[in-house]
């Protein structure tokens, strides 16, 4: 995948960033399995998030995130039992077309994580192993309140002990003029590039351009690493290891996206 340079271009975040869901239109949905290239993202992370898990004994997996469902179908052809969710409508479209063409049986909600304990409840879903909330989405939450809140009914739905696998895009190198997007573990595909729009110490404007013109973005919190440790600390959480592009040792500056593994 293509680079671009951070733009410094300053722009405030307003009310209309908060709406996670109306960023994922469909247009932009369809051409997110082409923008991550499932071959390719499986064979940079390798067994990654398999490894984790099974050191953790964990068997039934929540994905709080599953967006296009890559990881709830990596992990389900793993052994997993997975349970997957997502807020935005388009992505639960996408993810359910995924699971059927592969022929992996997946339990697939639709619910904004405010409605987690009401979820729990109705489809009385037991305690799970571990919860995955991966594609830095947490980032979509721009008020800390709403995130510790999120984190909090994570926490909720394992079981004593249980974990939580959470990433971010690495803001600290971002914010200090370091954006990178390697193409090697995350946004695979060779159609598209990545670069930084608006970047403040409030907003972050990822910018998708695709080789035929085709053009979106994703407005998001620029959320540090040590924020949402201590966020994951006031939730509840304790913090066992960080990893830097699924590396235990890692340049802070270099490292694309940060992921924590913290314990219930």
């Amino acid at each position: 995948m293509l680079l671009s340079n951070p733009s410094s271009t300053v722009t405030p975040a307003d009310p209309a960033d908060e709406d996670y869901a109306g960023q994922y239109n469909t247009e932009f949905v369809s051409r997110w399995d082409e923008l991550i290239d499932w071959e390719k993202r499986a064979a940079g992370e390798g067994h990654f998030f398999t490894d984790r898990l099974l050191e953790a004994g964990a068997c039934r997996i929540f994905d709080a995130s599953t967006g296009s469902g890559f990881h709830a179908a990596q992990l389900r052809k793993a052994g997993f039992d997975v349970t997957a969710c997502d807020g935005s409508p388009t992505m639960v479209e996408r993810a359910r077309a995924n699971f059927e063409r592969l022929g992996v049986g997946i339990r697939l909600f639709q619910s904004d994580w405010a409605d987690l304990d009401r979820l729990q409840l109705k489809h009385e879903l037991r305690p799970f192993d571990a919860v995955l909330c991966l594609g830095s989405s947490l980032c979509h939450l721009f008020d800390r309140n709403q995130r510790v809140e999120a984190l909090r009914r994570f926490r909720r739905l394992l079981k004593p002990g249980g974990m939580l696998l959470i990433d971010q895009r690495n803001f600290h190198a971002i914010l200090a003029g370091h954006f990178s997007s390697t193409g090697q573990y995350y946004y695979c595909g060779k159609t598209a590039k990545v670069t930084i729009g608006a970047l403040n110490d409030s907003l972050c404007q990822f910018v998708y351009t695709f080789a035929d013109g085709a053009r979106y973005q994703l407005r998001v919190f620029p959320l540090l690493p040590v924020q949402l440790r201590s966020e994951l600390m006031a939730a509840g959480f304790s913090v066992a290891q960080t990893f830097g592009d699924f590396k235990r040792i890692y340049d802070p500056m270099r490292a694309d996206f940060i992921i924590h593994q913290a314990i219930a």
